[in-house]
């Protein structure tokens, strides 16, 4: 590029404030984070939110924090401007929620922003006005100490933004889910929220967090669970195993007092569960850590909902032992082993330049010492399990090896057949999982002309065909009737419900309530009747006809879970996975006891399915063993 051409220019302050608002400013939950968050930084120990039209049309958060002079308030709207941080070495340490001096600026301009601030000495305060980002309008006014700030008519200048805003009531939901979380994260604010004039969420100050946890999960049974680690502090409220869902969208994160996601934290607590949780389950609750601030990087995600640790293996290690240990004793459940996490590559190579080796050393420093003039030096017993007692929650460096691999039933590794004198070794056979996958291109055998021969530890039917014996999986094929059947009635909207005598309660997050008020009608044609009966409750007053005697709650929660772990995605999109989960739970299960007249329906019914070889979650439905592979087995061939 030839110098001096005038194709980089400097960005004008209101089209770089846009684009940052772009990261910063989502939709109007984030405005409402936002503001709480800077409530929380200025002392505040009330705050009101207030939003119309799910937040679209304002978003109002009071409190009766510190407030700010003329000077401040004036100062407050421009780019880069806080009063949290003054040198790049705060930037290692950060205890503020914010730090960066973009929310304000981004937030004014992408909507009609009005702030009004008084701190409690002054005699008037000020009022600042921004629209759509344009010069800030500043001028004294009155006002109760604290700061209010307005932001109304959100993305009225950026039209295509507002378009890929969801409807009222899930933005709305969107905006309790954040009050909720603030109010959990600090127990000692009390916290109102209006919707449209009304409210509908009050969160008075609570002593513990234990208090605010139980006060949120209200009819939970949450169990405490505590503990230290070095450096690192633990206290989580959790329920029991069989309240778990799927996805952790119930289970809050917080770390030093800050909401956060992180996959892994949210693995190593429902791990700690043991094998009592089925893969993708997470128990409701809110697990809090507090550590140096030092050992947290919170400039990590433009949201600040990420952070990362100094040692996040380290943390989840701790995190898995300490709500492990809980849980085992508060519910009984068998001991969950070590942690499987995957080992980092701090563990295995020298520590580079710069590269910090934590081990929660609970002596005086946190970090090794390190050498003249170098970096932390890797611990010296790298590649050794801690031994219990130790004060140290170091990883193991290596993962147990993985243990010999089961062979598949009537393969010849696994039994070895009997070869008489002067016949051929035997021939490997096909498994379980091949003859299923033959099983999806070409239907075996007509399972009605199988003869029934009986039940096997109540799971398995035996089964003789004209070419071998036949082993179902009951369970599995039980449900894979059931989905046609329900899908099939789902496709051409013709789902029978049963309508209950009483209807059965069941308690939803605020995202799930809105979720059932905006599928209404495609929730209807599963089957299932519900209707809200108030802010964070539901009533389901009927469910599939095909599904009467599983439990109405169950099967409303499968439905929520699928839905709600799709994310952004259509509600159509989720649709099979969830008909499948309802299937599986309101299906025959291994351990019922099956008469003959009942097995020999449950194959007639097979022939009527789709059948593609496995259950609608991918465990093989049959398996043959032919006669030849008997009679060769036991030495007859």
């Amino acid at each position: 590029m030839t110098a001096g051409s005038g194709t980089i220019h400097v960005l004008p302050d209101d089209l770089a404030n846009q684009i940052a608002a772009g990261e910063v400013v989502e939709r109007p939950a984030s405005v409402a984070k936002e503001l709480i968050e800077n409530a929380l930084d200025a002392g505040a120990r009330r705050i009101r939110v207030d939003v119309e039209m799910g937040g679209v049309e304002l978003v109002r958060v009071a409190d009766d924090g510190a407030g700010m002079d003329r000077d401040d308030a004036g100062r407050a709207v421009l780019r880069h401007a806080t009063s949290k941080i003054d040198r790049i070495e705060d930037l290692a340490s950060i205890g503020s929620f914010g730090f960066r001096g973009e929310a304000l600026p981004s937030i004014a301009s992408v909507s009609r922003f009005e702030l009004r601030t008084r701190r409690s000495g002054d005699a008037e305060g000020t009022l600042v006005r921004v629209a759509g980002g344009a010069e800030a309008i500043v001028t004294p006014a009155g006002g109760a100490a604290g700061t209010v700030v307005e932001v109304r008519e959100l993305f009225f200048n950026v039209p295509a933004r507002r378009k890929f805003l969801k409807a009222t009531a899930t933005e709305s939901a969107r905006i309790t889910e954040v009050v909720e979380a603030a109010a959990l994260g600090d127990p000692g604010v009390a916290f109102t929220l209006a919707r449209d004039g009304r409210v509908v969420g009050e969160w008075l100050r609570a002593e513990t967090r234990e208090e605010r946890a139980r006060a949120l999960f209200a009819g939970e049974a949450l169990t405490p669970c505590r503990g230290e680690r070095g450096p690192l502090r633990i206290e989580a409220f959790l329920s029991r195993p069989e309240r778990a869902r799927t996805g952790a969208t119930q289970l809050l994160l917080f770390v030093n007092g800050r909401p956060v996601r992180d996959r892994s934290l949210s693995r190593s607590v429902a791990l700690a569960y043991g094998s009592v949780l089925e893969p993708g389950r997470y128990p409701l609750g809110a697990v809090y850590l507090e550590l140096p601030h030092e050992l947290v990087d919170v400039n990590v995600h433009p949201q600040k909902a990420e952070v990362r640790f100094a040692d996040a293996r380290a943390v989840s290690d701790a995190l898995f032992k300490v709500v492990g240990a809980a849980v085992r004793a508060a519910f009984g459940l068998p001991d969950a082993g070590g942690y499987p996490g995957k080992k980092q590559k701090l563990f295995d190579e020298p520590a580079g330049p710069g590269a910090a080796t934590w081990v929660f050393d609970t002596g005086p420093g946190v970090f090794p010492e390190s050498p003249a003039g170098g970096s932390p030096a890797p611990p010296a017993d790298r590649g050794r399990r801690s031994e219990p007692g130790e004060d140290r929650a170091t990883l193991p460096s290596a993962s147990p090896p993985p243990p010999t691999p089961t062979p598949p039933p009537f393969a010849p590794a696994a039994s070895p057949a009997f070869t008489p004198e002067g016949t051929s070794p035997p021939v490997p056979y096909r498994t379980a999982l091949e003859l299923a996958e033959a099983a999806s291109r070409e239907r075996p055998v007509v399972f009605g002309a199988l003869r029934f021969v009986g039940q096997v530890r109540a799971t398995f039917f035996v089964c003789e065909g004209s070419d071998g014996l036949y082993l179902l999986d009951q369970h599995a094929a039980a449900e894979r009737v059931t989905f046609h059947r329900l899908k099939r009635a789902f496709d051409a909207r013709e789902v029978a419900s049963q309508k209950m005598l009483f209807p059965v309660l069941v308690g939803v997050s605020a995202s799930e309530a809105a979720l059932v008020e905006e599928q209404h009608e495609a929730i209807a044609r599963t089957g299932l009747e519900v209707r809200a009966a108030g802010p964070a409750q539901v009533a389901v007053h009927a469910v599939p006809l095909l599904l009467v005697k599983a439990a109405p709650e169950r099967l409303l929660r499968d439905l929520l879970d699928e839905v709600s772990h799709a994310g952004e995605r259509a509600f159509s999109g989720a649709i099979d996975r969830a008909i499948a989960t309802m299937a599986c739970h309101g299906s025959l299960r291994a351990g019922d006891p099956v008469s003959p007249d009942e097995a020999r329906a449950l194959l007639t019914s097979l022939d009527e399915a789709d059948f593609a070889g496995h259950c609608p979650h991918g465990r093989p439905v049959v398996m043959r063993i032919g006669w030849g592979e008997l009679e060769h087995r036991v030495g007859r061939k």
